[in-house]
Order: C-alpha cells, then sequence, then structure tokens
C-alpha cells in the first residue's frame, strides 16, 4: 500500500466521525493506531501488531489451528513406540 505523499483536507461526516482513507495512512487491514493531543494537533501512532490468537474468536483460532496443522508434511516413518516415551526410559 502506498502512503499518499500530498497533504489532504477531511471532513468529518455528520456524526462528527473522521474517516481517513486508507493511502493516506499506509496501513493495511486491521491495524491499529494510538490517538495522542500534541497541543492543537493530534497524532496517530501505529501499534505493535497483535498476535493472531489476540484478534480471532476462539472459533476461528481453532479452524486456524486445524489448517496449519493440516498443512504440515505428513510424518514419514515408524512411530516412536509407547515404552519409549515413558519417563524412565526418557533420560537413558
Amino acid at each position: 500500500m502506498e502512503i499518499m505523499a500530498e497533504p489532504t483536507i477531511l471532513e468529518t461526516n455528520a456524526s462528527g466521525d473522521l474517516q481517513i482513507p486508507a493511502g493516506a495512512l499506509g496501513a493495511g487491514p486491521r491495524a491499529r493506531f494510538r490517538l495522542e493531543h500534541e497541543g492543537d494537533a493530534l497524532r496517530l501512532i501505529p501499534e505493535a501488531p497483535h498476535a493472531l490468537w489476540e484478534t480471532l474468536p476462539s472459533h476461528e483460532r481453532a479452524r486456524t489451528f486445524r489448517d496449519w496443522v493440516a498443512q504440515l508434511p505428513k510424518r514419514r516413518g515408524p512411530a516412536i513406540p509407547a515404552e519409549e516415551l515413558r519417563r524412565e526410559n526418557l533420560y537413558d
């Protein structure tokens, strides 16, 4: 996404909300910003992106995890026998 190089005049709507065109920020979808007052000026400070698990509802996180597991390479070779996974055998 390209950032707008020229100054842009913005106007609030009937509710007093201000919409900023995406090109003015140079940010992708769902980007987060902190609004700070500096005298008569307002500053938008980009927030660090949140981890996927912080932003998705639980059912979406579960689906994303299952999709990720499904794309992993399939196991090749024999499985580790259960006897080898016993605690007393792990430290031999």
